[in-house]
């Protein structure tokens, strides 16, 4: 069996770090038509210069702009709210390289509106849940550690990703690089399984349904 949807595909600015906002525009485009620029989508979810996206800034983004959607994780957003003390307590040693590229009052305004919002969950979504809703037409972002789908033994190197599809033995998504960026890359499951499953992603997803 073979599933894959027909989305746009924009590649990444040349530092790399606009996976998120790439992502964003990406499911934007496909659900509302709208295009929005790196620049707009910077300014939505908060971003600044040299900073990290959170996963739950591009969520609240998202929901802003009007889509429908759910944010799953393995990771409890709750206790993030008390900010750098528990950051340090739950990161340890790589607690400070973790403050100095986020901006912690963006990040916990963010985790406050999804929860009042209603649209996270901490749970792990299975790789058949995350097709079916394909399927459906959903199209799930998924946070993967890059280095673990290009084989390499670096440190862990966060990705979003949109999936376009699936196969019996293959996961399809636009790979937005910055290097080798590639549409409907074709990436056998168990590799992607892995890159999924690596320390540090949390097992991230954002299903989105469409507009709300």
């Amino acid at each position: 069996m073979e599933k894959k949807l027909d989305i746009p595909f924009y590649k990444n600015g040349e530092n790399g770090r606009q996976c998120m906002q790439i992502a964003m525009r990406i499911v934007l485009k496909y659900f509302t038509n709208q295009d929005y620029s790196l620049e707009e989508l910077d300014k939505i979810t908060q971003r600044k210069e040299e900073f990290w996206t959170w996963t739950s800034q591009g969520v609240t983004g998202l929901y802003d702009l009007g889509l429908k959607i759910k944010y799953f994780s393995k990771e409890d957003l709750k206790p993030f709210l008390e900010g750098e003390p528990f950051i340090r307590k739950h990161f340890g040693k790589d607690a400070d390289k973790i403050l100095k590229f986020t901006d912690l009052p963006v990040l916990i305004n963010s985790i406050d509106k999804l929860i009042n919002k209603n649209i996270f969950e901490k749970r792990i979504l299975s790789l058949s849940e995350i097709e079916k809703h394909i399927l459906k037409g959903h199209v799930p972002i998924v946070l993967i550690d890059n280095n673990k789908v290009s084989g390499k033994r670096d440190l862990y190197q966060g990705h979003y990703v949109v999936l376009t599809g699936f196969n019996d033995n293959d996961i399809y998504y636009h790979d937005s690089g910055p290097t080798d960026a590639l549409p409907n890359k074709k990436v056998p499951r168990e590799r992607f399984i892995e890159a999924f499953n690596a320390n540090g992603t949390d097992n991230d997803v954002i299903i989105v349904y469409g507009k709300r």
